[in-house]
This record gives C-alpha cells, sequence and structure tokens, in this order.
C-alpha cells in the first residue's frame, strides 16, 4: 500500500477517534503538554528554557482545547467568543469576585479563633496589590487554563453527565493535573518530611481542588463566560497569596495542614449549601439560548 494513502488512512482513523472522544482527546492531550511542560523542572534541568517550559505547562489545557477544536472542526469562533464574554449580569461579576473573598476570610476567621495571631499588615491594597495580582493571575492561570476545562469540557460533560457528575469528574482530572507541582514548588511540602502527613496533604488539596469546582460550574452554566471563569480562578490564587494574613512560618510551615482542613471543611459546607440551594442542578438549564448554541457547536466536534 502507498505509504500516502495509508497515512491518510492514519490520520482519518486518528480524527474519527478523537472526534468520538473529544473530551478524553482532550485531557490526554492537556496532561501531556503540561506534564512534559512541568518534566525539566521537575527533574532540575529548567535553567536552559529560561522558564518558557513553564509557560507551556500552564497553557496545556488552553493549548489542548484549541487543538481538539481545530483537529475535528469544531467552531472555534464560538469558542473564542466565550472566553471574551463579558456582557453578564453584575451580580455576577460580584459573585465570581466575592466567592474567593468569602472562603479565604471564613478560613482566616476560624484560624484566628483556633488561636493562630493573624498579621493585619500583610493585608493587600485592594487598588496597588490585590488588583494587579488578581488581574496579572487570571491572564495566567486563568487563560492558561480555563478555555480547556470549563471552556471545551464542562458543557461536552455535562450534557453527558449532568452538573454534579461533571463537576465530580472535571474536578477530579483539573486536581491530578496540579500533582506535578508539588515537586516543582519547594514549598508544596510545607516543610513536612512524614510521607504520610504528606500524602494527606496532596489528598485535601485534591479535595479541595474539587469543591472549587462547584462554584465554576454555578457561575459558568449562568454566565457562559469563559471570561469569569479566568477571573475566578485569577481570584482564589489572588486570595492564596493575599488573604492568609498569617506569619510565614505558620503558612509554608507544617501548621498548614491545620489551615488547609479548616480551608476543605468551609469549602465543603459551602458547597453543600450550593448544591441544596439550586437542587443539584447547579444552574444548568438546557434550554438557555446561549447553552444551546454551545452545545450544537461541541456536537459538531
Amino acid at each position: 500500500m502507498d505509504d500516502d494513502v495509508l497515512n491518510a488512512m492514519t490520520r482519518r482513523s486518528v480524527r474519527e477517534r478523537v472526534g468520538r472522544h473529544p473530551v478524553a482527546a482532550f485531557f490526554v492531550l492537556a496532561y501531556a503538554i503540561s506534564w512534559l511542560g512541568f518534566l525539566p523542572s521537575v527533574l532540575g534541568v529548567d535553567e536552559e528554557f529560561g522558564g518558557l517550559n513553564l509557560f507551556v505547562a500552564q497553557f496545556g489545557p488552553a493549548i489542548a482545547g484549541l487543538l481538539v477544536l481545530r483537529y475535528t472542526g469544531g467552531s472555534i469562533r464560538e469558542w473564542a467568543s466565550r472566553i471574551v464574554r463579558w456582557r453578564v449580569p453584575l451580580r455576577w461579576w460580584l459573585a465570581t469576585l466575592a466567592i474567593p473573598i468569602v472562603v479565604f476570610g471564613t478560613t482566616s476567621v476560624g484560624f484566628a479563633l483556633l488561636g493562630y495571631q493573624p498579621e493585619l499588615s500583610r493585608l493587600p491594597d485592594p487598588l496597588t496589590t490585590f488588583l494587579p495580582t488578581l488581574i496579572g493571575l487570571s491572564l495566567l492561570a486563568g487563560l492558561g487554563e480555563e478555555p480547556g476545562w470549563r471552556g471545551l469540557a464542562l458543557p461536552r460533560l455535562q450534557a453527558r453527565y449532568g452538573p454534579l457528575g461533571a463537576t465530580l469528574l472535571l474536578g477530579g482530572v483539573w486536581a491530578t493535573w496540579h500533582l506535578p507541582v508539588f515537586w516543582v514548588d519547594p514549598r508544596s511540602s510545607h516543610g513536612i518530611t512524614d510521607p504520610i502527613v504528606l500524602v494527606g496533604l496532596v489528598l485535601l488539596t485534591a479535595i479541595g481542588i474539587v469543591l472549587y469546582s462547584f462554584f465554576y460550574t454555578w457561575i459558568y452554566n449562568h454566565t457562559g463566560s469563559v471570561l469569569l471563569m479566568m477571573l475566578l480562578h485569577g481570584g482564589f490564587n489572588t486570595a492564596t497569596v493575599h488573604l492568609m494574613p498569617f506569619a510565614d512560618e505558620i503558612v509554608f510551615g507544617p501548621t498548614y495542614t491545620t489551615l488547609l482542613t479548616l480551608q476543605v471543611s468551609v469549602l465543603l459546607v459551602a458547597v453543600v449549601v450550593l448544591v441544596a440551594v439550586t437542587r443539584g442542578r447547579l444552574g444548568y438549564d438546557a434550554d438557555r439560548k446561549w447553552r444551546r448554541a454551545t452545545e450544537e457547536s461541541v456536537s459538531t466536534a
């Protein structure tokens, strides 16, 4: 058989498989791109790349989403329109900004009530520190991930598994995607050397990420805006940096396990309330006009 014919048949076979399983293909690509990007840093040879490898790793989900859409003939224009969709009701902008502040604020208050002394001088200036960090992280972590996780995967998963099943599945994949960070950032161990405690720390972190996913799904289902997903992502990351007003030896030391346990508890209570109030729908409405357009677009991919 002619090599050109064989290559064409192989490409057609791959395209058909990706077309039948676009979300699975997206997950594989996102992991492959990002984890290969993390690899030089894990191996300690990232100096040769000047940080470019971590940039690639950060944008792995967005790149994977774009590649899957392009390869399967999905609407890149419709996908991009949700990335810049800013015309949504003001209350959803406010909710997006408020959720990370409320979660981390409640956690900090609870931690102080446990006897840990807060250092209020560590709280940022809203305009000169908090806002620039929020914008920067929204454009880095948010833009690097959310066009893939929520822009491509979530609509398809909800159409098949419903809002709760989709959120749990996507949350688990999203949490596992972060695993290399524990080897890339030396602060991730928080000075803990006991392997059993470290495993517990990783599991608690993963549970927290899964719980975060419920807020993303809720806001996305009401707005269809990946832009707000980017802002929410940047908000949680900014709150991690600036809204934990405790000494470094507490935040970056073994005591962090107590802080994380409290935070996951706060998240769990909030998610239970959210699921109960929305009756498990998390704002999902298959008849919403923009949702029909989105799902018609993804069904072609």
